[in-house]
């Protein structure tokens, strides 16, 4: 995950979940975190899921286009539009 930069995600993406068969995120917000220590630059990254199942705090893989990323998800909100995850990169 260490070569992983903000460059690598766009908003609009959708993403698999490996874990839950059917399962479908979208990236919602990229955010740049100036402040971070991480060699390549720190962000955040914000999914929306469907409202069932919530998928608990965990380390996930994610694949899209072929490509897979094993990403630590955290569940932070629910809103009009599903379950919200989060992923930090600092």
């Amino acid at each position: 995950m260490s070569d992983l930069t903000v460059d690598d995600f766009a908003v609009g993406e959708d993403y698999s979940v490996g874990a839950a068969e059917g399962l479908v995120l979208h990236l919602d917000l990229v955010q740049p975190l100036p402040q971070a220590v991480r060699e390549g630059g720190g962000f955040r990254l914000e999914f929306v899921g469907p409202t069932a199942p919530v998928l608990p705090q965990a380390i996930y893989a994610l694949s899209r286009d072929g490509e897979q990323r094993d990403i630590f998800l955290v569940p932070v909100a629910r809103d009009a539009r599903g379950v919200r995850y989060e992923a930090i990169f600092n």
